[in-house]
Parts: C-alpha cells; structure tokens; sequence
C-alpha cells in the first residue's frame, strides 16, 4: 500500500506550480510536507485527492493509478483529506457530519430501510456505534448532538479529520491540521495523530508548524518553488543545508532584510529601541 508520485506536474497557463516531483509515501509512517509559503504543498494534496487535475506525470496506490479520475472515484479508492479551512457541514449536527459519510456504500441499500423498518434500525445502530467510537477517541462524544457550527475552533478541527477517518482510509491527507490552533490544542492534536499511525495506512501531513513537524514525522519531503528539495528524516531535514538556505536565506540575505526593516523603519519615523 505505497502512494507514488512519478514525476509530477502541474501548470496553470505557463506557471508551473510543480515540477517533476518524485517520490514514495509508505505505509506505517508519518509523511511531513513543508516549504516555505508557494513551494507547492497543498498542490500536492489537491492533486492526490483529485481537486486539482495533473498537468503531467502520474499518482498512483497499490499500482492503481489515481491521476485522471474523478475526485468521488478517488475517495473510494481509499483517499480521504481535511482542508486549510474547516469545510464542516455546520447546520448538522456532530453526529451527522459523520454518519453521511456512509452513503456512498450504503445508498444502494436504501430502499431496504424504506421497507424494511428492522433494517432500517439496526443499520442505523451500526452507524451510529462507528461514529460514536470515533468521536470518543478524539474527546467529542459529549458534543454528538450539538450543530458543527457551534463547536469550538479546536473541537471542530478534530471533528473533520474524524469525520476523515469514517471510511476507514488507506490515506489520509491532512492539510494544515494545527493552523488556527492554541499551544494545548496543538499538544493534543500532535498526540492523537501519532496514536492514528498504522502499518495499514499512509499518512501525510502538510504544516507550517515545524515543532509539530519534526516531533511527530517519521520522513519529511521539502518543497521549494515546486520541486522537491530534500526528503529524508527529522534529523536529516534540520542538518541539510539545503533546507536552511530555502528557509532562512544567506547571511546576506538575512543582513539585507534587516537593513531594509531598519530604513522602513527611518521612513515611518520610528525610534529603534536601545538594549541596556
């Protein structure tokens, strides 16, 4: 159960947004995706859950390939996601959000429960006892009732990847699953999706928090202007210097920003302020 990228591309006019990437995310491990704002992140998971078409190139799993299909062909494929901003359905209730995730495999079971009330019941008892466990694992089973909507930030970031994990995925793409979050949300965020981590899943996780990053990721790939950079370790990520030259520039660099800063600073009138 591999996800392969084999020299993906993807261009808007001529603008290429993503460059002949390669390379493999396993199963049993936690894949980070990082870059600085642009590199191509959140492309990437476009592409692979089908919202974004490929320009070039192929996404395969299990040899199966994915690019070209259409996005509900993906899902049921075993693709599942999260989004930058919540895409909840706020007007259900926490339950509910979940439960509708079993309609794609069981719509054509529907007019059993019409005529068949016994069915009908124990159907929605499965369902229910499905949500339920996962809704506990991510400490919301006291909001079950309550409209998505009126969930705090934090609660309603765990509800959208439970509501992910629903279909029981083969991957699970987490697009800036800690954005918006506090210090002890973080925490707990970074706890339950290393408790999520099996030998019968791919998980990727797109983020700009690099404390969460490199404590929770088994292999990171870096992204840079579209290309791929460097993949490899925590350790081998913060050691490269690669890496540190795309994130924090020269010392020319940095010396030129700061030069910058301070002239912007002269223009609008403001004082620097002198340490003791």
């Amino acid at each position: 159960m591999t996800l392969v990228f084999d020299n993906l591309r993807k261009q808007y006019g001529n603008n290429v947004a993503i460059d002949a990437v390669s390379t493999r995310f396993e199963p049993g491990l936690i894949h980070g995706i990082i870059g600085p704002n642009g590199a191509g992140k959140s492309t990437l998971i476009n592409m692979t859950a089908g919202s974004y078409t490929v320009s070039a190139g192929s996404i395969s799993l299990d040899d199966r390939k994915l690019s070209g299909l259409k996005k509900y062909q993906i899902a049921n494929a075993g693709i599942a996601r999260t989004y930058q901003n919540i895409r909840l359905f706020d007007q259900m209730t926490v339950l509910e959000n979940l439960e509708v995730c079993f309609y794609p495999q069981e719509v054509g079971q529907t007019w059993k429960e019409v005529i068949w009330p016994p069915f009908a019941k124990k159907r929605e008892a499965r369902r229910q006892d499905a949500c339920m466990e996962l809704l506990s694992f991510f400490n919301l089973q006291g909001y079950a009732h309550a409209y998505a909507g009126s969930l705090p930030y934090g609660r309603q970031r765990m509800l959208e990847i439970a509501r992910a994990l629903v279909t029981n995925p083969k991957v699970l793409l987490l697009d800036e699953p800690a954005a918006g979050l506090n210090h002890h949300e973080t925490a707990e965020l970074t706890a339950k999706l290393s408790e999520l981590k099996s030998q019968n899943r791919v998980m990727i996780i797109v983020e700009h928090d690099m404390d969460l990053v490199m404590a929770l990721c088994d292999r990171i790939v870096v992204m840079h202007h579209g290309k791929l950079l460097f993949q490899g370790t925590p350790g081998e990520v913060q050691a490269s210097s690669d890496v540190q030259l795309a994130y924090l520039g020269t010392a020319n660099d940095i010396d030129d920003i700061k030069a910058a800063a301070q002239d912007r600073r002269a223009q609008l009138g403001i004082r620097t302020r002198q340490r003791s």
